[in-house]
């Protein structure tokens, strides 16, 4: 009994699963034309394909010229402080007029019975040399002594307004400190100046001071 029952319980499955299998669908089959693939998709997605990067545009070689029109002249900087007005020199002051040869500042003088007497001194080098000199009647030590007194009645006995001939005198220093004092004419005459060399005391007084 039990050995029926298998059967028929092993009959009914078989009968069940080929009434399934005939209610199934039936599978699309390619056809030979069809190729179908044997590789499998990645499971991945795909990479995106990166673009073209654009070139940069190449330098123009000549730059362009600007326009004149609209550029505007840049104004100058104003300065810190004001510019200060530069101060002119003053004019030099015009010396006065030397007075004009044989006549001092007292006028010409008539020779008369008053002393013409001068003390005549020259100093160089810490010497100092002195001679008294009379004129009209004249006498003294001075060895030049008529033309020295030749030279004083010109100037009425004061040697600052001699002029003589110009003459070259070489430029060394060599300091010569001359005076004259004494009266003339009833006046008082007072002489001193210091010249640099011995030529120019000649070139300046001639032989009033040659001693």
């Amino acid at each position: 009994m039990r050995c029926i029952l298998g059967l028929a319980t092993a009959g009914l499955v078989i009968l069940s699963g080929t009434a399934a299998a005939d209610a199934q669908p039936a599978r699309y089959e390619p056809g030979p034309s069809e190729a179908r693939s044997t590789v499998d998709p990645p499971p991945w997605p795909p990479r995106p394909v990166p673009l073209p990067r654009p070139l940069p545009p190449r330098p123009n070689p000549e730059p362009p010229v600007p326009d004149p029109s609209w550029i505007r002249p840049t104004p100058p900087r104003p300065l810190p402080f004001p510019p200060r007005p530069i101060p002119l020199p003053p004019r030099p002051q015009p010396l006065p007029p030397r007075p004009p040869v044989a006549v001092p500042p007292w006028g010409p003088t008539i020779d008369g019975p008053y002393p013409k007497r001068l003390t005549l001194t020259v100093s160089r080098m810490g010497r100092t040399r002195t001679v008294r000199l009379a004129c009209a009647p004249m006498y003294g030590m001075h060895p030049r002594g008529p033309e020295a007194c030749a030279l004083l009645s010109r100037v009425q006995g004061n040697p600052a307004y001699l002029r003589l001939p110009w003459m070259a005198c070489p430029r060394h220093y060599d300091p010569v400190t001359v005076s004259a004092t004494g009266t003339w004419n009833g006046r008082f005459v007072q002489y001193r100046r210091t010249f640099s060399n011995q030529c120019e005391v000649r070139a300046a007084t001639g032989a009033i001071f040659s001693f």
